[in-house]
Protein backbone atom coordinates (compact mmCIF):
# COMPACT_ATOMS: atom_id res chain seq x y z
CA UNK A 1 0.00 0.00 0.00
CA UNK A 2 1.28 3.32 -1.29
CA UNK A 3 2.28 5.56 1.77
CA UNK A 4 0.54 9.39 1.60
CA UNK A 5 2.47 12.17 1.16
CA UNK A 6 2.47 14.35 4.55
CA UNK A 7 1.13 17.76 3.56
CA UNK A 8 3.82 20.18 3.78
CA UNK A 9 2.94 22.55 6.22
CA UNK A 10 3.56 26.06 6.41
CA UNK A 11 5.35 28.01 9.58
CA UNK A 12 3.13 30.70 10.14
CA UNK A 13 5.95 33.28 10.00
CA UNK A 14 7.05 31.92 6.23
CA UNK A 15 3.20 32.48 5.24
CA UNK A 16 2.66 35.36 2.93
CA UNK A 17 0.33 38.46 3.79
CA UNK A 18 -2.68 37.96 1.62
CA UNK A 19 -3.22 40.46 -0.80
CA UNK A 20 -5.55 41.11 -3.01
CA UNK A 21 -6.11 43.39 -6.49
CA UNK A 22 -8.67 46.23 -6.76
CA UNK A 23 -10.71 47.72 -9.17
CA UNK A 24 -9.78 50.97 -10.80
CA UNK A 25 -12.28 52.78 -9.40
CA UNK A 26 -11.58 51.68 -5.91
CA UNK A 27 -7.82 52.51 -6.57
CA UNK A 28 -9.03 56.50 -7.47
CA UNK A 29 -11.01 56.43 -4.44
CA UNK A 30 -7.75 55.20 -1.95
CA UNK A 31 -5.46 58.03 -4.28
CA UNK A 32 -7.79 60.81 -3.61
CA UNK A 33 -8.31 59.64 0.28
CA UNK A 34 -4.05 59.05 0.25
CA UNK A 35 -3.33 62.88 -0.70
CA UNK A 36 -5.85 63.86 1.97
CA UNK A 37 -3.93 62.02 4.66
CA UNK A 38 -0.85 63.24 3.43
CA UNK A 39 -2.09 67.12 4.02
CA UNK A 40 -3.67 65.91 7.57
CA UNK A 41 0.19 64.52 8.98
CA UNK A 42 1.33 67.80 7.26
CA UNK A 43 2.74 66.78 3.44
CA UNK A 44 2.19 68.05 0.45
CA UNK A 45 -0.33 66.39 -1.61
CA UNK A 46 1.61 66.51 -4.41
CA UNK A 47 4.31 64.22 -3.08
CA UNK A 48 1.64 60.93 -3.64
CA UNK A 49 2.26 62.21 -7.67
CA UNK A 50 5.74 61.31 -7.12
CA UNK A 51 5.34 57.79 -6.94
CA UNK A 52 4.63 55.50 -10.33
CA UNK A 53 1.97 53.94 -11.05
CA UNK A 54 2.64 50.23 -9.50
CA UNK A 55 4.26 52.00 -6.78
CA UNK A 56 0.64 53.15 -5.61
CA UNK A 57 -1.13 49.97 -6.45
CA UNK A 58 1.30 48.00 -3.87
CA UNK A 59 0.20 50.56 -1.16
CA UNK A 60 -3.08 48.93 -0.83
CA UNK A 61 -2.32 45.76 -2.23
CA UNK A 62 -2.48 44.71 1.29
CA UNK A 63 -5.50 46.15 2.77
CA UNK A 64 -6.68 46.66 6.11
CA UNK A 65 -9.88 45.62 7.51
CA UNK A 66 -11.45 47.02 10.65
CA UNK A 67 -10.88 45.50 14.05
CA UNK A 68 -12.66 42.39 15.16
CA UNK A 69 -14.66 41.85 18.73
CA UNK A 70 -14.42 38.93 20.27
CA UNK A 71 -14.83 37.09 23.37
CA UNK A 72 -11.44 36.52 25.39
CA UNK A 73 -12.07 32.61 25.56
CA UNK A 74 -13.40 31.61 28.93
CA UNK A 75 -14.91 35.10 29.48
CA UNK A 76 -18.85 34.94 29.08
CA UNK A 77 -20.14 38.02 26.57
CA UNK A 78 -23.59 37.95 24.83
CA UNK A 79 -23.49 37.68 21.28
CA UNK A 80 -25.93 41.29 20.75
CA UNK A 81 -23.19 43.01 22.88
CA UNK A 82 -19.88 41.96 20.28
CA UNK A 83 -22.64 42.62 17.57
CA UNK A 84 -23.37 46.11 19.21
CA UNK A 85 -19.97 47.07 20.00
CA UNK A 86 -18.79 46.62 16.53
CA UNK A 87 -20.95 48.14 14.79
CA UNK A 88 -20.85 51.48 17.28
CA UNK A 89 -16.96 51.41 16.47
CA UNK A 90 -17.51 51.49 12.68
CA UNK A 91 -20.38 54.53 13.36
CA UNK A 92 -17.37 56.08 15.49
CA UNK A 93 -15.09 55.50 12.53
CA UNK A 94 -17.43 56.52 9.55
CA UNK A 95 -18.32 60.16 11.99
CA UNK A 96 -15.42 61.13 13.62
CA UNK A 97 -12.78 63.03 11.87
CA UNK A 98 -9.04 62.43 12.28
CA UNK A 99 -8.21 66.05 10.70
CA UNK A 100 -11.43 67.35 10.36
CA UNK A 101 -9.68 70.66 8.26
CA UNK A 102 -9.18 67.84 5.15
CA UNK A 103 -12.23 65.98 5.93
CA UNK A 104 -10.22 62.20 6.98
CA UNK A 105 -11.91 60.32 9.05
CA UNK A 106 -10.69 57.57 11.59
CA UNK A 107 -12.08 54.87 8.89
CA UNK A 108 -9.91 56.87 6.11
CA UNK A 109 -6.84 56.25 8.51
CA UNK A 110 -7.39 52.36 9.32
CA UNK A 111 -8.81 52.05 6.05
CA UNK A 112 -6.31 53.58 3.72
CA UNK A 113 -3.40 55.76 5.72
CA UNK A 114 -2.36 52.12 7.82
CA UNK A 115 -1.61 50.14 4.35
CA UNK A 116 0.05 53.01 2.42
CA UNK A 117 1.92 53.47 5.74
CA UNK A 118 2.95 50.20 6.05
CA UNK A 119 4.24 49.49 3.04
CA UNK A 120 7.01 51.96 3.43
CA UNK A 121 8.83 49.48 5.85
CA UNK A 122 9.35 46.96 3.12
CA UNK A 123 12.84 47.22 2.03
CA UNK A 124 12.08 46.48 -1.85
CA UNK A 125 9.58 49.35 -2.25
CA UNK A 126 11.78 51.73 -0.42
CA UNK A 127 14.94 50.58 -2.68
CA UNK A 128 12.75 52.04 -5.63
CA UNK A 129 12.76 55.46 -4.60
CA UNK A 130 14.70 58.12 -6.00
CA UNK A 131 16.90 59.21 -2.77
CA UNK A 132 14.36 63.00 -2.60
CA UNK A 133 11.33 60.90 -2.10
CA UNK A 134 12.82 58.40 -0.17
CA UNK A 135 13.99 60.97 2.59
CA UNK A 136 9.97 62.03 2.97
CA UNK A 137 8.96 58.55 3.15
CA UNK A 138 11.16 57.58 6.02
CA UNK A 139 9.63 60.88 7.72
CA UNK A 140 6.22 59.32 6.95
CA UNK A 141 7.11 56.11 8.84
CA UNK A 142 8.80 57.12 11.70
CA UNK A 143 5.70 59.48 12.24
CA UNK A 144 3.31 56.39 11.47
CA UNK A 145 5.67 54.01 13.74
CA UNK A 146 6.14 56.53 16.67
CA UNK A 147 2.87 58.51 16.60
CA UNK A 148 0.03 57.66 14.33
CA UNK A 149 0.03 53.75 15.30
CA UNK A 150 -0.91 54.74 19.07
CA UNK A 151 -2.72 57.31 18.42
CA UNK A 152 -5.04 54.72 16.33
CA UNK A 153 -4.81 51.90 19.25
CA UNK A 154 -5.85 55.03 21.97
CA UNK A 155 -8.31 56.10 19.54
CA UNK A 156 -9.59 52.59 19.31
CA UNK A 157 -9.09 51.52 23.20
CA UNK A 158 -11.40 55.39 23.82
CA UNK A 159 -13.76 54.45 21.80
CA UNK A 160 -14.73 50.73 22.83
CA UNK A 161 -14.22 51.86 26.32
CA UNK A 162 -16.82 54.08 25.98
CA UNK A 163 -19.27 51.57 24.85
CA UNK A 164 -18.31 48.84 27.24
CA UNK A 165 -19.13 51.52 30.34
CA UNK A 166 -22.74 51.82 28.38
CA UNK A 167 -22.70 47.73 28.80
CA UNK A 168 -21.26 47.72 32.23
CA UNK A 169 -23.70 47.36 35.46
CA UNK A 170 -22.36 47.16 38.57
CA UNK A 171 -25.02 45.14 40.24
CA UNK A 172 -24.83 42.27 37.20
CA UNK A 173 -21.36 42.38 35.01
CA UNK A 174 -18.21 44.83 33.79
CA UNK A 175 -16.78 44.58 30.32
CA UNK A 176 -13.30 45.37 29.64
CA UNK A 177 -10.84 44.72 26.93
CA UNK A 178 -7.77 43.19 25.38
CA UNK A 179 -5.68 43.84 22.76
CA UNK A 180 -5.53 40.40 20.66
CA UNK A 181 -2.69 41.16 18.39
CA UNK A 182 -2.47 41.59 14.55
CA UNK A 183 -2.67 39.01 12.34
CA UNK A 184 -2.88 37.43 8.55
CA UNK A 185 -6.02 36.25 7.55
CA UNK A 186 -6.55 33.25 5.10
CA UNK A 187 -9.14 35.88 3.00
CA UNK A 188 -8.38 38.81 0.84
CA UNK A 189 -9.03 40.97 4.10
CA UNK A 190 -5.97 41.28 4.76
CA UNK A 191 -4.38 42.15 8.22
CA UNK A 192 -6.87 42.53 11.17
CA UNK A 193 -6.90 44.21 14.50
CA UNK A 194 -8.58 41.80 16.82
CA UNK A 195 -10.16 43.30 20.49
CA UNK A 196 -10.66 40.72 22.64
CA UNK A 197 -14.00 42.00 25.28
CA UNK A 198 -13.03 40.42 29.21
CA UNK A 199 -15.94 40.28 31.83
CA UNK A 200 -15.71 40.22 35.45
CA UNK A 201 -18.67 39.38 37.36
CA UNK A 202 -20.45 42.03 39.89
CA UNK A 203 -19.14 42.05 43.83
CA UNK A 204 -20.88 42.37 46.36
CA UNK A 205 -21.19 43.08 50.10
CA UNK A 206 -23.99 43.14 52.91
CA UNK A 207 -24.52 45.97 55.35
CA UNK A 208 -26.71 46.92 57.79
CA UNK A 209 -28.26 50.51 57.26
CA UNK A 210 -31.81 51.50 59.65
CA UNK A 211 -31.43 47.59 61.49
CA UNK A 212 -31.91 46.36 58.02
CA UNK A 213 -29.56 43.92 55.96
CA UNK A 214 -28.74 45.03 52.47
CA UNK A 215 -27.21 44.16 49.57
CA UNK A 216 -24.51 46.64 47.84
CA UNK A 217 -22.36 46.32 44.35
CA UNK A 218 -18.81 47.55 43.91
CA UNK A 219 -18.94 50.41 41.33
CA UNK A 220 -16.07 49.34 38.95
CA UNK A 221 -14.26 50.22 35.31
CA UNK A 222 -13.05 47.07 33.29
CA UNK A 223 -9.78 46.63 31.74
CA UNK A 224 -8.63 48.81 29.62
CA UNK A 225 -5.64 47.95 27.10
CA UNK A 226 -3.01 48.60 29.33
CA UNK A 227 -5.19 49.77 32.47
CA UNK A 228 -6.30 46.64 34.94
CA UNK A 229 -9.76 46.06 36.31
CA UNK A 230 -10.54 48.93 38.45
CA UNK A 231 -12.64 49.41 41.86
CA UNK A 232 -13.73 52.63 43.07
CA UNK A 233 -12.25 54.74 45.66
CA UNK A 234 -12.80 57.78 46.92
CA UNK A 235 -9.87 59.55 49.46
CA UNK A 236 -11.04 59.70 53.20
CA UNK A 237 -10.11 63.24 53.27
CA UNK A 238 -13.06 63.89 50.66
CA UNK A 239 -15.68 62.50 52.80
CA UNK A 240 -13.56 63.69 56.31
CA UNK A 241 -11.57 66.94 55.65
CA UNK A 242 -9.38 66.53 59.12
CA UNK A 243 -9.05 63.08 58.46
CA UNK A 244 -4.91 62.07 58.21
CA UNK A 245 -5.02 59.28 56.82
CA UNK A 246 -4.43 58.85 52.79
CA UNK A 247 -6.50 55.23 52.90
CA UNK A 248 -9.11 55.17 50.09
CA UNK A 249 -12.60 54.28 50.76
CA UNK A 250 -14.33 51.44 48.45
CA UNK A 251 -17.51 52.94 46.49
CA UNK A 252 -20.66 50.98 46.41
CA UNK A 253 -23.94 51.18 45.46
CA UNK A 254 -27.33 49.45 46.33
CA UNK A 255 -29.82 47.90 44.09
CA UNK A 256 -32.03 50.90 45.33
CA UNK A 257 -30.45 53.59 44.02
CA UNK A 258 -29.52 51.85 40.46
CA UNK A 259 -33.73 52.15 40.54
CA UNK A 260 -34.16 55.53 42.09
CA UNK A 261 -31.15 56.53 39.34
CA UNK A 262 -33.49 55.24 36.13
CA UNK A 263 -36.72 57.01 38.09
CA UNK A 264 -35.58 59.96 38.55
CA UNK A 265 -33.21 60.79 35.63
CA UNK A 266 -35.50 59.72 33.53
CA UNK A 267 -34.87 61.03 30.63
CA UNK A 268 -30.97 59.30 30.69
CA UNK A 269 -30.59 55.98 28.09
CA UNK A 270 -30.94 52.93 30.14
CA UNK A 271 -26.79 52.25 28.51
CA UNK A 272 -25.67 55.63 29.82
CA UNK A 273 -26.26 55.05 33.16
CA UNK A 274 -23.32 53.47 34.65
CA UNK A 275 -21.79 56.00 32.10
CA UNK A 276 -22.85 58.55 34.58
CA UNK A 277 -22.06 55.92 37.49
CA UNK A 278 -18.36 56.11 36.57
CA UNK A 279 -17.96 60.05 35.82
CA UNK A 280 -19.85 61.17 39.42
CA UNK A 281 -18.12 58.02 41.61
CA UNK A 282 -15.01 57.06 39.64
CA UNK A 283 -13.64 60.57 38.27
CA UNK A 284 -15.33 63.55 38.97
CA UNK A 285 -16.34 62.85 42.96
CA UNK A 286 -18.02 66.25 43.89
CA UNK A 287 -18.66 66.16 47.45
CA UNK A 288 -21.16 68.92 48.01
CA UNK A 289 -23.02 69.62 51.55
CA UNK A 290 -26.42 69.65 51.76
CA UNK A 291 -28.10 72.48 53.55
CA UNK A 292 -29.05 69.91 56.47
CA UNK A 293 -25.49 69.42 56.91
CA UNK A 294 -25.19 65.80 55.38
CA UNK A 295 -22.94 65.69 52.21
CA UNK A 296 -23.73 64.54 49.33
CA UNK A 297 -22.13 63.27 46.16
CA UNK A 298 -23.04 65.20 42.86
CA UNK A 299 -24.27 63.30 39.87
CA UNK A 300 -22.89 64.36 36.86
CA UNK A 301 -22.99 64.34 33.39
CA UNK A 302 -20.85 65.11 30.81
CA UNK A 303 -20.84 68.68 28.96
CA UNK A 304 -18.27 70.93 26.52
CA UNK A 305 -16.61 72.59 28.91
CA UNK A 306 -17.07 70.73 32.06
CA UNK A 307 -19.75 68.27 33.54
CA UNK A 308 -22.85 69.12 35.35
CA UNK A 309 -24.85 68.28 37.83
CA UNK A 310 -28.79 66.40 37.62
CA UNK A 311 -28.90 64.97 41.00
CA UNK A 312 -27.17 63.75 44.25
CA UNK A 313 -26.12 60.30 45.86
CA UNK A 314 -26.41 60.36 49.34
CA UNK A 315 -24.06 57.50 50.72
CA UNK A 316 -23.37 56.01 54.36
CA UNK A 317 -19.84 55.05 55.77
CA UNK A 318 -19.61 51.56 56.90
CA UNK A 319 -16.32 50.73 57.70
CA UNK A 320 -13.85 51.35 54.65
CA UNK A 321 -16.95 51.22 52.41
CA UNK A 322 -18.69 54.21 51.08
CA UNK A 323 -22.04 52.81 50.21
CA UNK A 324 -24.43 54.96 47.89
CA UNK A 325 -27.91 54.66 49.14
CA UNK A 326 -30.14 56.49 46.76
CA UNK A 327 -30.28 59.03 43.94
CA UNK A 328 -31.85 62.46 45.18
CA UNK A 329 -33.64 64.64 42.37
CA UNK A 330 -31.70 68.24 41.86
CA UNK A 331 -34.71 69.69 43.09
CA UNK A 332 -35.39 68.14 46.48
CA UNK A 333 -35.36 70.33 49.55
CA UNK A 334 -32.33 67.90 51.15
CA UNK A 335 -29.88 69.53 48.33
CA UNK A 336 -28.63 72.72 47.70
CA UNK A 337 -30.51 74.10 44.43
CA UNK A 338 -33.53 72.36 45.87
CA UNK A 339 -33.21 74.18 49.10
CA UNK A 340 -33.18 77.77 47.20
CA UNK A 341 -36.29 76.73 45.19
CA UNK A 342 -38.25 75.53 48.19
CA UNK A 343 -37.54 78.99 50.34
CA UNK A 344 -38.79 81.10 47.34
CA UNK A 345 -41.89 79.22 46.57
CA UNK A 346 -42.46 77.12 49.73
CA UNK A 347 -43.78 74.53 47.69
CA UNK A 348 -44.32 71.10 49.53
CA UNK A 349 -42.86 67.61 48.46
CA UNK A 350 -46.67 66.45 47.23
CA UNK A 351 -46.96 69.96 44.69
CA UNK A 352 -42.83 68.67 43.33
CA UNK A 353 -44.52 64.91 42.93
CA UNK A 354 -47.96 66.36 41.53
CA UNK A 355 -46.03 69.00 38.91
CA UNK A 356 -43.30 66.14 38.25
CA UNK A 357 -40.27 68.23 39.96
CA UNK A 358 -39.24 64.95 40.83
CA UNK A 359 -37.82 63.90 37.75
CA UNK A 360 -35.11 65.32 35.32
CA UNK A 361 -37.95 65.20 32.50
CA UNK A 362 -39.20 68.17 33.39
CA UNK A 363 -36.99 70.62 32.49
CA UNK A 364 -37.52 68.84 29.07
CA UNK A 365 -41.03 68.68 28.89
CA UNK A 366 -42.17 72.14 30.28
CA UNK A 367 -41.06 75.00 28.44
CA UNK A 368 -40.00 77.06 31.59
CA UNK A 369 -39.98 80.27 29.74
CA UNK A 370 -43.60 80.54 29.77
CA UNK A 371 -43.92 80.44 33.35
CA UNK A 372 -42.24 83.75 34.82
CA UNK A 373 -42.17 82.87 38.41
CA UNK A 374 -40.29 79.74 37.75
CA UNK A 375 -38.16 80.96 34.98
CA UNK A 376 -37.31 83.26 38.03
CA UNK A 377 -35.80 81.12 40.41
CA UNK A 378 -35.00 78.24 38.27
CA UNK A 379 -32.88 80.03 35.28
CA UNK A 380 -31.94 83.45 36.97
CA UNK A 381 -31.07 82.32 40.44
CA UNK A 382 -30.00 78.79 40.02
CA UNK A 383 -28.93 79.00 36.31
CA UNK A 384 -30.56 75.35 35.72
CA UNK A 385 -30.53 76.35 31.60
CA UNK A 386 -27.82 74.35 31.27
CA UNK A 387 -29.91 71.08 31.56
CA UNK A 388 -32.15 71.20 28.63
CA UNK A 389 -29.18 72.61 26.61
CA UNK A 390 -26.43 69.42 27.59
CA UNK A 391 -29.35 67.16 27.40
CA UNK A 392 -30.23 67.75 23.67
CA UNK A 393 -26.59 67.52 23.10
CA UNK A 394 -26.45 63.59 23.18
CA UNK A 395 -30.00 63.46 20.96
CA UNK A 396 -29.70 63.30 17.24
CA UNK A 397 -32.18 66.15 17.31
CA UNK A 398 -34.01 68.12 20.15
CA UNK A 399 -37.23 67.41 21.22
CA UNK A 400 -40.60 70.20 21.26
CA UNK A 401 -41.62 70.57 24.80
CA UNK A 402 -44.77 69.25 25.58
CA UNK A 403 -47.59 71.84 25.31
CA UNK A 404 -49.99 70.21 27.60
CA UNK A 405 -47.34 70.02 30.63
CA UNK A 406 -46.27 73.24 30.21
CA UNK A 407 -50.14 74.51 29.80
CA UNK A 408 -50.26 72.26 33.41
CA UNK A 409 -47.78 73.29 35.10
CA UNK A 410 -48.98 77.47 34.06
CA UNK A 411 -52.21 77.06 35.47
CA UNK A 412 -50.71 75.50 38.92
CA UNK A 413 -48.43 78.49 39.23
CA UNK A 414 -50.82 81.26 38.11
CA UNK A 415 -53.21 79.94 40.96
CA UNK A 416 -50.19 79.30 43.23
CA UNK A 417 -48.67 82.96 42.63
CA UNK A 418 -52.55 84.35 43.67
CA UNK A 419 -51.95 82.22 46.93
CA UNK A 420 -48.18 82.89 47.50
CA UNK A 421 -49.59 87.12 48.23
CA UNK A 422 -51.49 85.93 50.93
CA UNK A 423 -48.06 84.59 52.47
CA UNK A 424 -46.19 87.26 52.03
CA UNK A 425 -46.30 88.24 55.98
CA UNK A 426 -46.37 84.85 57.55
CA UNK A 427 -43.38 83.39 58.95
CA UNK A 428 -41.30 81.03 56.26
CA UNK A 429 -42.12 77.33 57.15
CA UNK A 430 -40.08 74.56 55.51
CA UNK A 431 -40.67 70.94 56.60
CA UNK A 432 -37.90 69.21 58.07
CA UNK A 433 -39.11 66.26 57.68
CA UNK A 434 -38.59 66.44 53.95
CA UNK A 435 -35.31 68.08 54.33
CA UNK A 436 -34.13 64.65 55.89
CA UNK A 437 -35.76 63.31 53.36
CA UNK A 438 -33.06 60.83 53.00
CA UNK A 439 -34.32 59.10 56.23
CA UNK A 440 -37.34 58.13 54.07
CA UNK A 441 -35.17 56.39 51.76
CA UNK A 442 -35.47 52.53 52.46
Amino acid sequence: MAKKKKKKIQSAHLRKTPTTKHSTTYLKSCYAVARRILQAVGEDESVFDQFTKRQKQNMFRVTMSLPRIEALPGHRVPKQYLRYIQEELMIFMKRLYFNEEYKVTWMDIISIGQPMFAVFSIEEFMDALPPSLRKIVDRLQNYFREELFGKILDWIEGQIKMTLLLLSQPNFRIYGQKLGGQHSMATKTGLQLVIHITTYECQSIRFKYHNLERTAYRVAMGEHMYEPYMGAKIAVSKIFPSAKSKQGLDIYIQSHAIHRFKERINTVYPTMRNEFFVISLMMVQRVVQAPNGRQLIACVMPADDDVKIIGYFAFTVDGNNLIVLTLLPLLSQSVPEGHILHKRLRLSNADMEYLGMDKLSFFYEVDIEQIPLLKQVLYDELHLDYIHTVYNSFRSKQEPFSEKKTLFVKNFFQKYEEQMADWSNEPEDIDDASVNALDDER
